[in-house]
């Protein structure tokens, strides 16, 4: 039996569950024990503990736990600064790696015993949040290519990035050189991967998002929908703020059209559950309104998804969440990632950036959007099946040559 690690998931992110599950679900398919890697163990309910194994990051925090926040935010800060100023420069050196061995010790047991690793994605290898893109994530996937026999980047957004350290740029190109394929699933990521590996790397390939896998499954038809609008957001994003009054005036919209409003939770946070309470408060019209929980699996999540007419999608798993399942939907795109996905099936002009979101434009398409809704979701059901049978192909293809199952 091969033993396949999975690292970089991302527990409290929606989206990074799905991804997860999807790789999961076809990999137990094959005879394999997999371990699977992720921010909170605890958030996991383990499908099959025969074959699978959960473990923690190799990031590890080096305070204890509290639930004090102020404290908390303190060793948080604390940890960054000794990963910054003792452990990455470390990492990034040739030299013997005592610090990362010591820190990260069972994380790369497991690496060194995997017969094949699956960095997963989605938007991970960036310089958004650090200048050097050298943070939790990225410091797992930094020691996977000095630690694993094989592995591959799958389902990623890369980019963008910029360094003040030849050092580090090396030391991420030579990552994306070492893997056994890089699989981007943006057009973006093709860009800044040119730009930091050069034009004739073999091992890049553009696919989709895992979560597009799930386009195989049996969704309600459109006239078997009920009246109802779908709707993520994205909390603690500033410039998301801005967008709220406007969302809620879209909101009120459908309900005088005879719509109920589900809020679909992608983010295990209390702050999301705040920023819906607020965009609900600057509703006007209070119609039925309802908010689907955190807590369960992608397909029950897909399932209830796809019970909704229409879907207003901010999250870029949302977004594609609502494509997989045929809900003709307005994406709101804080990244231009979101707007590649939305052009995928053809509906760019649904796509409006959340720099520019303006209510008469946002009310001018969700009328065409509900004008068009029978017609948008027959062209998302085949586009879907298409691009799910495209998705599983590729991973069993790789899975296949590169552990010699």
């Amino acid at each position: 039996m091969k033993k396949i690690m999975i690292v970089c998931q991302c527990a409290t992110n929606k989206g990074d569950r799905a991804i997860a599950e999807y790789l999961i679900s076809k990999l137990l398919r094959e005879d394999v024990f997999i371990t699977l890697s992720t921010t909170e163990p605890n958030l996991w309910k383990n499908p099959d503990v025969k074959k699978i194994k959960i473990i923690g990051p190799g990031y590890q925090s080096l305070f204890n736990k509290t639930k004090n926040r102020i404290v908390k935010k303190i060793y948080h800060e604390l940890t960054n600064f000794y990963y910054k100023a003792f452990v990455y420069p470390e990492l990034i050196q040739k030299a013997e790696k005592r610090k990362c061995e010591k820190i990260s010790k069972s994380f790369i047991s497991e690496l060194k015993s995997a017969d094949f690793v699956i960095v997963t994605g989605g938007h991970h290898i960036t310089s958004i949040r650090n200048k050097n893109a050298l943070f939790s994530i990225t410091y797992d996937i930094a020691l996977t290519s000095i630690y694993s026999k094989r592995y591959i980047l799958w389902s990623q957004t890369i980019g963008p990035l910029s360094f003040d350290n030849e050092k580090v740029e090396k030391f991420f190109g030579d990552i994306i050189r070492k893997a056994a394929a890089v699989f981007i699933r943006d057009d973006n990521s093709k860009q800044c991967l040119e730009k930091l590996v050069g034009k004739n790397q073999e091992n890049i390939f553009k696919s989709y998002d895992s979560v597009f896998g799930f386009g195989n499954g049996q969704y309600k038809s459109f006239h078997e929908r009920e009246n109802k609008v779908g709707i993520s957001i994205f909390n603690g994003l500033k410039k998301a703020f801005h967008t709220y009054s406007a969302i809620a005036k879209v909101l009120d919209y459908f309900v005088l059209k005879g719509n109920a409003i589900e809020f679909f939770r992608m983010e295990y946070d209390s702050g999301e559950l705040k920023d819906i309470q607020s965009i609900i408060s600057l509703m006007k019209e209070k119609g039925e309104i309802k908010i689907y929980p955190f807590e369960t699996r992608t397909e029950e999540h897909l399932q209830e998804l796809s019970s909704c007419k229409y879907y207003i999608g901010y999250k870029t798993h949302s977004v594609i969440m609502a494509l997989t399942t045929a809900t003709p939907l307005i994406g709101i795109c804080y990244h231009k990632k979101t707007f590649d996905f939305m052009n995928d099936y053809g509906l760019g002009k649904y796509a409006i950036s959340d720099e520019n979101f303006d209510v008469e434009d946002a009310l001018r398409l969700t009328e065409e959007v509900i004008e068009k809704a029978n017609d948008l979701h027959k062209l998302m059901v085949e586009k879907s099946k298409m691009i799910a049978t495209s998705i599983e192909d590729s991973l069993l293809g790789v899975i296949h040559e590169q552990s010699n199952l």
